[in-house]
């Protein structure tokens, strides 16, 4: 499976999450975050090639780098939690109104099929 199609299906597993999450139960909200921190999940395997300079400066880089790399993903993953769950809750919004037009709507069955469709798309 390629990275683009795992991210995507992350996307919809997330989506999935958030139709069975109720905002006003403290209980139901952490495991919604929770289901966030895993399918939300940010790769902290980087590859980084460079050229020139020096043996020692390379040396230096190769034991500065997963540090900085780390740092860096720890500064940006709030803000992308918080993004991904901004886009959550008005997805759930739409659902909930969606729901309430169609009230026989499986909107878990359209998620699923998008997911199993993207996967035989591979």
């Amino acid at each position: 499976m390629s990275d683009e199609t795992e991210m995507v299906q992350r996307g919809i597993g997330i989506l999935t999450a958030a139709l069975s999450w109720e905002p006003e139960d403290p209980a139901a909200t952490e495991m919604f975050k929770e289901s966030l921190k895993t399918l939300a999940r940010v790769d902290d395997m980087v590859s980084v090639s460079f050229s020139g300079g020096s043996p020692e400066q390379a040396a230096l880089l190769r034991e500065v780098l997963p540090q900085v790399v780390r740092q860096v993903i720890e500064a940006l993953a709030p803000d992308y939690t918080r993004l991904v769950l901004g886009m959550a809750i008005g997805f759930k919004s739409v659902a909930d109104a969606y729901r309430e037009d169609v009230p026989g709507a499986n909107i878990e069955a359209v998620l699923q099929a998008a997911s199993l469709n993207l996967a035989d798309e591979e």
